[in-house]
Formats: C-alpha cells, structure tokens, sequence
C-alpha cells in the first residue's frame, strides 16, 4: 500500500478533514493535500513522522506512487498533438543525456541543465534559449511543483545527527554543502561510519554517476572531497563519537599511470637535485666545481696584484654588494669549457622543475616495464634504457589524438645526455633515433587543439571578439539590479561601486585580460605576471610594454614587447586602476605591484594566478568552447589567416616570432581549407563573370 492510498483510507475512515489532519501534526495546511495531488512528490522524513504521530501509523516505510518518466511525458505531449513539446523533450532528453524510458521526471533537473548551459552551447539565440528553458520547465512542472529529490533532512539517525554536527563545527561551509547526499547515501546502504571502505568511495561514484546531472569529471571531484572530509572527520574531535574511518579515494593518481613510488626513486633524484639541477642553473660545473671555486682557481692563477689594483677590486667588489648584482666573472667560453652552463643555455626555475618531471616520468616507466630502478642519471640516459621507457610511455599515453609528450621526454632527457653526462656520439645518435621513432607527426599546434580551434565558426570569431562587451554588459546588469534592490530596502540608491563585490571586480579584471591576450596575444605568465610599471600613457590610450627579459626567447639587449591597447580598453583600464583595483586589494597588501594582484589572504605582493582559468571559463559561457588560455595565441594566428593565408608575415610579427619558419611551422598546415576556400572563392568569381544565369541562354552575335 502507497502513502497516498494509506492516507485516503484514513481520511475516509476518520471523517477528519485535509486540512484538520495537517494542522493537527503541527504542518502547514496544505501539507497533507500537496502529498495526496501532487503526483510522485516525496514529503520530507520529518513530515512523515509527524502525520504517523498524528494516525498512530507508520508511513516513513511506506512505498510510494510510480513516478513518471520522460518517455510518459513525450507520449502524452503525442496524444494531446503537441508536437513542438514532444519534440523539445526529445531535444532536452539527447543533450542531457537521459535516457527517457529510465529517467525520472524533476523540474529541478531541467533547471539545472539550463543553468549549466549556454545559448552557445548549443548554437540558439537568447531568445531561442529562453523559450526551450519556459516551455520545458513548465512542461516537467505541470502538476509536480514540488517533486524534489530525496535529501539528508528526509532521514534520522546517526548520518542526520553527524550532518547537524557538520553544520555546526568550524567546518568549511563546502564540507556542509557535499556531505549531505553522501551521508544519505550511507544511511540507505546501511554502511555504518567505522565500516566505510575505498570500495564504499568506489561505489558511491558509481551511484553519483547514475544519479546526478554531472559528469564524470565533477563526479570524481566529489567523490575526492568526500575523502578529504573523512579524513579530516576521522581526527577532528567533534567528530571522534561517530567512529569515522579515513579511506583513500579509489582513483589512480593521473599523474601515476604506472604504480611506481616515487619513494623508489631516491637516489636517481637525489643525484638530479644536488648535482644536475645546480649545473642546469649554472651555479655548478658537470665535474662538481662550483662557481666559487672555479673564481678562486681563476684568482689563483693571476699574477700577484700591485697594491693599487688590489685597493681597485675592493672598491669593485664593495659596489657590486651595494648594488645587489651578480658579480661577473671572466669570459663565458672559458666557464663554458670548464663545463658550466652559461648566458641563455641555462635552464629557467620552469625548464628546471618540467624536465625533473620528464625525469621521474621516464624512471617510473623503466620501472614500471622491467622491474630495474635505474639509480643513477648515467643509467637513465642509456639508450637501452630509454628504448625500453619510451615504448612504455608511448602506451600509457595513447589517446585519441597524437602527443608530443614521449618525444619532448626524450628530448629533455639527450640534453642532460649531451650535456652533463658527456655520451658519447653513438650513444647520442641512438636517443635521436628514438626521438624520431616517437616523433608526433606533426609541428607546431597539437591536433587535439587544432580541433579546438575548428570549433571557432565565424559566429564564434565574433562572439570572441565581443566577449568583453559582453562581459561588462552583464556585470553592469547585475549593479543596476543590485542597487534596485537596495533602493528598495533604503530608500536611497547606492552608488555603482558601492554595490561591486570582489566577483564582479574580478569579472572586470578577466574581461581586461581577455582583451589583452587579443591585443597581441602575449604569453600566459606575461599576462599573469603584468605590473603596475609596465603601464604607460600616452593620452588617453594606454600601452603595456613587457620587458624583454620577461618574453620568450629575447633577452638583455632585445626590443621590449609593445602591446597597445584600444580605446575602449584603456577607458576599461583607467576605470580598474583608479576605483576597482584599490577595492579588491587587502588593507596589508597595498604595495602590491602586480595589475591582477592576489587576493588571497597568504598571498601577500603575488598576482592572480587564476585569473586566465576565469577568461576561459567566460569564453565557454558565453561563447561556447572550452580552451586553454595559450590557445589564445593560436586562436588569433586562425583568426587572422581565416581572413587570408597571405597574413602570415603579419601573424609572424603580431605574435613576437623572430623567424617566419616558426610562423610556417605552426599555421602553414593548419587547415588546408583556408587555402582552399581562397581558391573555391577564385573560382567561383571567375565563374559568375563568365557564365549566363540558370534558365538564360547566352545571345549569339
């Protein structure tokens, strides 16, 4: 017997009314008809153990009535001649990824499908988009306005008593917002807190993955943060009554694909941090001299000084400290014979810490293959090991589209072959072997982000190039709301600033950056990295000159990169550092000197390092394309050549190459098709001057 029919055999045996029998259990009035006409809705535990105090019945182990399906809705749209309804569910069904016979009507679903989806998405107008959204969500609510999903607040027990203790512990307010349906999941199952396991993790993903509108991705980001939060729950002591264990998640580290420890690994990286790594920055010779000694050795052999130079290189060396300087030293081709690293050979702090990754990645592959730990840097640079890593990383790195990945280890790895452990000519020409052998296919940009850059219809070109005054358009929406509201409350209405919060100040600061990757497309860490210096005017345009020594492959005595800013962004700009930017920055962080500073609370004179995540986040809302934000660089070559392939040599100085190869090397083969529509439009021009008009006949003279 369902809850419903159990309660109408009440009523009618009784003669109380709905509404007295609501009343009575201390509900609202119309508690007890929403559960009687609302189809499938699902009254909260609460709810039930009040109408069974006031019947003397239990309902919480009552079933409940049938629930109805998209397939149920599609077929009565059908009946009733609504095509437009019966195709739309169809519409909402495919792009949601329901299956309609299996999934279970909720208007809360659909909402949330809209609100993770943009009119781009699915290439719809805004008017388009709004109707779907009206017409679905009316149709999913007709006579089910308060179906719901099951909740933590519709259950007793331990799982609610630890969910209030949640609540109210000094918890993060997310750790409240994810534990709910976990705890709820663990109450159904009836696991109890000391039996939970990485199988139960495991199985609660798969249960996620069946039950929620996320994806995969998101599925196992929560499943990950449930496991932080038991282990954070199995020490806490508000905490230590429940008896909660501290499983580890049941997902393979991304990074790990082959098992190995780095822990195995000690000595090999042992000998790459305390010999190579101070060799790659130049503070060490590959022998093991350091730079200190090599200047002593050099003074040594010098002829003893007159007592007027030695007073001379005092004064010397005193400046130098005063001034903070490294002291030079001698010529760089005698460093360089001694087997230092020196000028631009040396390896960045970036270069240093990616090719130490290459290096693990590569061992943990030989490990992984043959069960030997290369222990030394001499053993991982043999050929014979490298043969055996590679064809391993090549198989745990397979994907739909070719990588790169194999061939850059390799590459970084002969460097460290050639250079420091000295190999000799066979041994290096073998490791360039395999570097061919593993070579992609391709130069330039990857196929996997070619394919992103086939996404870009003209349509998106120009939403990409809007997408700032789309940007500030809706924060302005949001202010004149923001202070309607207020108004309201106040009766006075505040000033725009007044109602910004450090969202909309930060929405600002992407839009700008965005605007700055289009103006030149600098590199990510030149946007990141920007500072308040690098900004001069002149009138009303503004100009961001990043210093050569901050760009790529230039250096001391290089031009500086120029990146002019349009008018309209340096209105933009001067509006963000006169009002917006002294809003955002923390009162201890005044001196800050970057253009997006940080505004973590540890992160003290540091910039926004998030902010490039926060354009493209924008760029896929309103535009429709997920990239990654050096894909901007690319973007604006294919925007440019889309236009002409004879704007290569203007793609070439826009972009700061120094040769027109590196140029051809990454668009030349982009996409054949743009010199092919060049040539189809030729055609097509010459066949339209040449040829009569269908159905017409040339006139003979």
């Amino acid at each position: 017997m369902t809850l419903v029919q159990t309660l109408n055999d009440y009523l009618e045996t009784s003669g109380e009314s709905r509404r007295s029998l609501s009343l009575r259990a201390g509900l609202n009035a119309k508690a007890v008809a929403d559960i009687l006409n609302i189809p499938g809705l699902q009254p909260r535990h609460t709810t039930l153990v009040a109408l069974s105090d006031a019947i003397g019945q239990d309902l919480s182990k009552l079933g409940a009535e049938p629930p109805r399906t998209y397939s149920d809705l599609i077929a009565e749209a059908r009946d009733a001649g609504n095509k437009s309804l019966s195709s739309r569910l169809g519409w909402l069904c495919r792009n949601a990824d329901w299956v309609p016979e299996l999934k279970v009507v909720c208007k809360q679903d659909v909402i949330d499908f809209f609100d993770r989806h943009t009119p781009a998405s699915f290439n719809l107008s805004k008017g388009s988009m709004s109707t779907y959204r009206s017409m679905l969500v009316a149709a999913v609510g007709s006579g089910q306005s308060r179906q719901r999903s099951r909740r933590i607040d519709d259950i007793c027990g331990v799982y609610k008593e630890a969910h209030e203790a949640i609540r109210e512990s000094d918890l993060p307010v997310s750790a409240r917002l994810i534990s709910g349906s976990f705890l709820l999941f663990l109450h159904d199952e009836g696991i109890q807190p000391g039996q939970i396991s990485a199988d139960t993790l495991a199985e609660y993903y798969r249960h996620r993955i069946e039950v929620s509108a996320k994806g995969e991705a998101q599925c196992e980001k929560h499943v990950r943060e449930i496991a932080s939060l038991l282990r954070t729950m199995s020490k806490h002591p508000e905490f230590s009554r429940f008896g909660f264990t501290s499983p580890s998640h049941p997902f393979e580290d991304g990074r790990d694909k082959f098992g190995v420890c780095v822990s195995e690994l000690v000595s090999l990286l042992e000998e790459f941090d305390n010999r190579v790594a101070p060799w790659a920055t130049g503070q060490m010779s590959r022998d093991g001299l350091s730079r200190t000694e090599f200047i002593a050795s050099l003074d040594a052999m010098e002829k003893p000084a007159s007592e007027k130079m030695a007073r001379l290189r005092a004064a010397k060396k005193k400046r130098h400290a005063r001034s903070g300087k490294p002291k030079e030293i001698g010529a760089p081709e005698l460093m360089a014979s001694k087997g230092f690293l020196t000028g631009k050979s040396r390896w960045a702090d970036k270069t240093l810490a990616c090719r130490r990754g290459y290096v693990i990645s590569m061992a943990k592959a030989i490990v992984a293959a043959t069960d030997v730990v290369p222990e030394t840097i001499d053993e991982l640079t043999d050929p014979e090991f490298l043969e055996v890593g590679a064809a391993t990383l090549a198989d745990g790195n397979k994907s739909d589209y070719p990588s790169g990945y194999v061939s850059s280890v390799l590459k970084a790895i002969r460097k460290i072959a050639s250079d420091f452990i000295g190999r000799s000519a066979k041994d290096l020409a073998e490791i360039s072997d395999l570097i061919a052998l593993h070579n992609p296919g391709f130069k330039g940009i990857s196929p996997r982000n070619r394919a992103k850059l086939h996404q870009f219809t003209e349509e998106k070109i120009f939403q990409t190039m809007n997408l700032t005054d789309t940007v500030i358009m809706n924060v302005n929406t949001e202010i004149d709301r923001r202070r309607r509201l207020q108004g309201r409350k106040t009766g006075t209405l505040p000033a725009k600033v007044d109602v910004m919060d450090s969202d909309l100040i930060r929405d600002v600061m992407a839009a700008l950056a965005h605007d700055i990757l289009m103006s030149r497309a600098p590199r990510s860490d030149n946007v990141l990295r920007a500072r308040l210096d690098w900004v001069s005017w002149q009138g009303d345009r503004a100009r961001l000159t990043i210093p050569a020594i901050e760009v790529k492959m230039r250096g001391k005595g290089d031009a500086d990169l120029p990146i002019p800013l349009s008018e309209r962004t340096s209105r933009l700009l001067r509006n963000y550092l006169e009002v917006l930017r002294p809003r955002i920055l923390r009162p201890e962080d005044k001196q800050n000197p970057y253009l997006f500073p940080s505004q973590g609370e540890k992160a003290q004179s540091k910039h926004f390092s998030t902010l490039l995540k926060r354009v493209t986040r924008l760029l896929e809302r309103h535009v429709g394309v997920s990239i990654h934000p050096h894909l901007y660089r690319h973007l604006i070559g294919w925007i440019w050549l889309k236009d002409s392939p004879d704007n290569l040599p203007k793609v070439q100085r826009l972009l700061g190459h120094k040769s027109l190869q590196t140029t051809l090397d990454y668009y030349a083969e982009l996409d054949e098709t743009l010199v092919l529509d060049e040539w189809q439009e030729k055609l097509n021009v010459n066949f339209d001057a040449t040829s009569p008009r269908r159905g017409s006949t040339r006139s003979k003279k």
